[in-house]
């Protein structure tokens, strides 16, 4: 398998348990930053299957921030691993404020 298609693979099969611990879901955050240095590499059939499971980590979001702030100041891991605000799946805390306005 692929890298691209391991990493996806991964991401996919993790989004679906939202009852994760912080440390789990840290490596989900490097596992979709990873799987973005690698996007342009993925079918169109493997970029619908990315979108589905960002879609379905916007809908667990809550679950992760909750699950990460018992280990961790994402904002402070953000900036050790000097992330940029296109990986927005690292900005937890703005996607669950967002998601409960909605």
């Amino acid at each position: 398998m692929k890298e691209p298609d391991r990493l996806l693979a991964s991401f996919c099969s993790s989004v679906r348990h939202s009852q994760v611990s912080g440390f789990e879901v840290l490596e989900l955050l490097d596992t979709r930053s990873t799987l973005s240095q690698q996007e342009k590499r993925l079918s169109e059939k493997a970029r619908k299957q990315l979108e589905e499971a960002d879609s379905l980590f916007l809908k667990h979001a809550h679950q992760f921030y909750a699950a990460v702030t018992q280990v961790a100041d994402l904002e402070d891991m953000r900036r050790r691993a000097s992330v940029t605000h296109s990986h927005w799946w690292w900005y937890l805390e703005k996607l669950t404020v967002e998601r409960a306005a909605v």
